[in-house]
């Protein structure tokens, strides 16, 4: 049951951070922005994120879990190219791979 736990957090830590990128976009990096709907809605799936993040933290050693929530950006780099038409390199593809695999491994 944690892995689903896991799962909807890294999604909505990565919508987080795509629905800002939206705000930030579109309002700019000022302080009015924190009034931007979409700068709003990024902060809630932020925190959305995070409650969902608590079973799983507290299902596993601090060591295997919070390196789990760096798929979050890997996934953030993939949805950036799926949905915004954002370039992926070589050298980003093999991070999003390394990423991956370190999560792996710090996990056995």
């Amino acid at each position: 049951m944690p892995y689903i736990y896991l799962a909807a957090s890294i999604i909505l830590g990565a919508a987080g951070h795509l629905i800002t990128k939206a705000g930030v976009t579109q309002a700019g990096a000022n302080i009015s922005a924190l009034f931007h709907p979409f700068i709003i809605g990024g902060v809630f799936c932020y925190f959305l994120s995070f409650l969902l993040f608590l079973p799983w933290l507290a299902a596993r050693p601090v060591g295997a879990a919070v390196p789990a929530a760096g798929l979050t950006y890997a996934l953030v780099a993939v949805a950036g190219w799926l949905f915004r038409g954002e370039t992926l390199t070589a050298m980003q593809i093999t991070g999003i791979v390394a990423v991956g695999i370190g999560v792996w491994m710090l996990a056995k």
